[in-house]
């Protein structure tokens, strides 16, 4: 019977402790199982205005009190101007946040869909509570709502002993002015302090100043805005003794420097309306063509630009491009003239400046039928040089693209020669010459070099041509030889041959070249790098064989100009003009009277562009003694330059929470000639030409708003039917470098209990009870299962096949009776 006691004692011990951990958990205990566990997110502040030490120390915090409970489970969210995704609190990574901004309530809400998605005992804040975006009471009356805690960990870093208040800058200045930026500074003054402003140029360039001060709440810094552009100002206040930064802020100001002119004014000959502008009164910022590279970062500033007789070869690809983007996108005004180096002669033809003008240069095809010789140096010094360059090689090249561009009414021979000419192709149709040069040229570079039969050999070649012209190509890399000069120029004049002597490296003999060609039919071009070969002897041809009409043209005027008196009396001829044709949408005002276009002129994009075929000077001498010439020059220069109009209408910016809005009001002046659509293109610090969508809130005022707005510079190009306008502003991240101490708003929030001070003892407590949604500790579950089997087990296990004592039946006894009675004998 003592066996049957223990035993029955044993399973019900068993049975009971099963139901006691049952219950336990049941009730919300835990153990083992961490989905029981406390769940706490760390929302961690990681803007400019947190010291990061101080934000890790507090999370620091955060994990002791972890451990020291009942071991909480513990993620990490951290934000600036956006959140990251929930991790664990040890994973690396995490989101771009944008540390020049603060966005509490993004974090916030971003923690409270992580409750959503898997529920959390509470949330802790490490943060200083300043915030320069979204609604963070917003959010925390939400989370409020959902019954989820915040606790508060306040971090912040204490204001500097002597700090920035204010920077003053000019918004605009002048190039080759001083720049003086006035910096008011606040806190404690006792000390020296010294103060350092750093300006960064659109071109790069850098300069720095400095100036100590003591005792006085301001200093005055000085720099020079040597070079036209925007000047963005950093500013850092330093302890003169040790050198230790005491407070800095970047992108402090900017400054658009305008150039020295309000319209640049490129010379490739003549100057007749630059010097009529200048009596007149305007400022002109004259260069030579060939220094026009030297304007390309400028562009920005100047109301327009002037090409007088340029040619594409006077600049490089750079400035064309920044010169078209300019007047795409800027709204710079253009006025391109006439010459014997623009249009066709220039280069023009498929170029990007030829891509924003009214007018494009007349097509080889529909030229005069031409007869074209190429002379090719093939000397020894033409063979592969040290350098590894075969000039050779490039010259056949070069020939081959260049006749491919001849038209199908045209013909060309091939001339190859060293000491000795030899004609590699005659004179015969260009699409037979073509097919005859894309196979191998059957010659090699060798010898010295003779000029002179060379030419006698092409001349008599283009001597038995019957086109309406003939053309000499000649390339060579030196001139060594007694060339009859003399002879040789007047066969070239008397078979009207005009040519293009090609001088390519350092040796050629250029002056020997010039003496020969360099008469009214003939040029000469130094290639001094034989990779540009190609193109030169290309483009050399096409200028030569563009067409200038000559003599005493008549001069009709089919439309008005754009700008007052609009029609002209009287128009004097013209003594010459490049033979152009119009764009399709481009005005034709001023036409010869062979319907070719004179005057012209479009929008191109957001600028004004005109172009004046006949140039306005050596071509136009009866224009510049004509009485209406004061006003021609004048209203030329006002209509490209927006002057007459672009005052008449104002533009604002203005900073918002997370966006920036551009307004113009077109009511200043107001007439009629303010309706109209309006367009506004802005460059952002990560994009170009951003077309913003403008709406008019008011009669004659309209506006945009760009939402998602970071820091930094803006440039905003309005255009009205009033005219153009561009402005500047820089859109500050100054609150993170300002914001000193903690928010006022904590106070706020804990007295609204919106939020909690942060409570080390309370991170081990789990808020959720298993009967309130969270899950049952599976280890205390599981363990009060394997107890209550055991338990029954222990009740029912037999030893040996029989009964364990003390836990059968109490029916047993009685079937063994029955068997005993059956085993007596009868």
């Amino acid at each position: 019977m003592s066996s049957l006691r223990f035993r029955t004692w044993l399973a019900l011990a068993l049975q009971a402790s099963a139901l006691a951990l049952l219950v336990a958990a049941w009730l919300g205990a835990t153990w083992l199982d961490a989905r029981s566990r406390p769940h706490w997110l760390v929302v961690v502040d990681r803007s400019a205005s947190v010291p990061r030490a101080a934000a890790d120390d507090a999370v620091a915090e955060v994990v002791r009190a972890a451990r020291a409970g009942a071991g909480a489970r513990l993620q990490r969210l951290e934000f600036a101007g956006k959140p990251s995704t929930p991790l664990p609190l040890d994973a690396a990574g995490g989101a771009a946040l944008e540390p020049s901004s603060t966005d509490i309530e993004a974090a916030l809400d971003a923690a409270l869909a992580a409750h959503a998605a898997a529920p959390l005992d509470g949330v802790v804040v490490v943060s200083d509570g300043q915030q320069t975006t979204g609604d963070a009471t917003r959010a925390l009356r939400a989370m409020h709502d959902a019954h989820l805690p915040v606790q508060w960990a306040t971090v912040s870093r204490p204001p500097p002993r002597t700090r920035i208040a204010q920077v003053l800058a000019p918004t605009r200045a002048r190039a080759g002015q001083r720049l003086g930026l006035t910096i008011e500074l606040a806190g404690a003054l006792d000390r020296p302090v010294r103060v350092e402003a750093n300006a960064r140029g659109a071109g790069g360039e850098t300069q720095a100043a400095a100036v100590d001060s003591v005792g006085t709440d301001r200093a005055t810094v000085e720099l020079d805005a040597s070079r036209a552009g925007v000047v963005v100002v950093d500013v850092t206040l330093r302890d003169p003794a040790t050198g230790a930064a005491l407070d800095a802020w970047s992108d402090a100001a900017a400054v658009d420097v305008s150039p020295p002119a309000s319209i640049l004014y490129a010379r490739g000959s003549g100057g007749a309306l630059s010097e009529s502008l200048l009596r007149g009164g305007w400022s002109l910022d004259l260069v030579p063509a060939a220094r026009l590279d030297s304007r390309a970062d400028a562009l920005g500033g100047y109301r327009a630009v002037v090409l007088d007789d340029v040619a594409v070869a006077d600049a490089s690809p750079r400035f064309w491009s920044a010169l078209a983007t300019a007047v795409r996108e800027r709204g710079l005004g253009l006025l391109v003239l006439g010459g014997e180096r623009s249009f066709a002669r220039g280069g023009y033809r498929g170029s990007t400046l030829e891509s924003i003008l009214p007018v494009t240069s007349e097509p080889a095809a529909l030229d005069q039928p031409a007869s074209v010789v190429f002379a090719v140096d093939k000397s020894g010094s033409m063979a592969r040089g040290s350098n590894g360059v075969d000039r050779f090689q490039l010259a056949q090249r070069a020939v081959l693209e260049t006749a491919r561009a001849l038209g199908p009414r045209d013909s060309l021979g091939v001339v190859v020669f060293d000491v000795v000419p030899r004609i590699l192709v005659p004179l015969e149709p260009a699409a037979t010459g073509v097919a005859i040069l894309q196979r191998d040229w059957r010659a090699s570079p060798n010898g010295g070099t003779r000029l002179g039969p060379a030419l006698e050999t092409a001349i008599a070649e283009l001597e038995r041509s019957g086109a309406a012209r003939r053309m000499l190509v000649v390339v060579t890399d030196g001139f060594t030889d007694e060339a009859p000069v003399d002879a040789l120029r007047a066969r070239l004049a008397a078979a009207r041959i005009e040519t293009v002597a090609l001088a390519i490296g350092p040796d050629a003999d250029v002056a020997a070249l010039q003496r020969l060609f360099g008469a009214q039919a003939g040029q000469v071009l130094r290639v001094d790098e034989a990779a540009e070969l190609p193109l030169a002897m290309t483009s050399g041809l096409e200028r030569r064989r563009a067409r200038i009409e000559r003599g005493t043209i008549a001069v009709d005027q089919k439309l008005e100009l754009p700008f007052p008196p609009a029609t002209f009396g009287d128009w004097p001829p013209v003594a010459a003009h490049a033979v152009t044709r119009s764009r399709a949408g481009a005005v034709v005002a001023v036409e010869s009277r062979q319907g070719e276009p004179l005057i012209a002129f479009q929008r191109s994009g957001q600028g004004r562009v005109v172009t004046i075929t006949s140039g306005l000077g050596a071509w136009t001498p009866q224009w510049l003694a004509w009485r209406e010439w004061p006003r021609l020059a004048g209203g030329l220069a006002d209509w490209i330059s927006g002057a007459s109009l672009s005052e008449a209408f104002a533009v604002t910016m203005t900073d918002s929470p997370g966006a920036l809005v551009v307004e113009a009001d077109l009511s200043i002046g107001a007439d009629g000639a303010r309706d109209g659509p309006v367009s506004m293109v802005v460059d952002t610090p990560t994009m170009r030409g951003r077309i913003l969508p403008a709406e008019e809130i008011a009669p004659g005022r309209w506006r945009a708003t760009l939402a998602d707005a970071d820091a930094g510079l803006y440039d905003v190009v309005v255009t009205t039917p009033l005219g153009t306008q561009r402005q500047l502003h820089l859109r500050q991240a100054r609150a993170e470098a300002r914001s000193w101490g903690a928010s006022p708003l904590l106070q706020t929030w804990r007295s609204g209990q919106l939020i909690e001070d942060f409570d080390p003892g309370s991170i081990g407590q789990a808020r959720h009870a298993g009967r309130d949604g969270r899950p049952l500790d599976r280890s205390l579950v599981g363990i009060g299962l394997l107890l209550l089997l055991l338990g029954v087990v222990v009740d029912r296990w037999r030893l040996g096949g029989r009964p364990v004592p003390g836990l059968s039946s109490r029916k047993a006894p009685a079937r063994a009776t029955d068997r005993g009675r059956g085993s007596r004998p009868s």
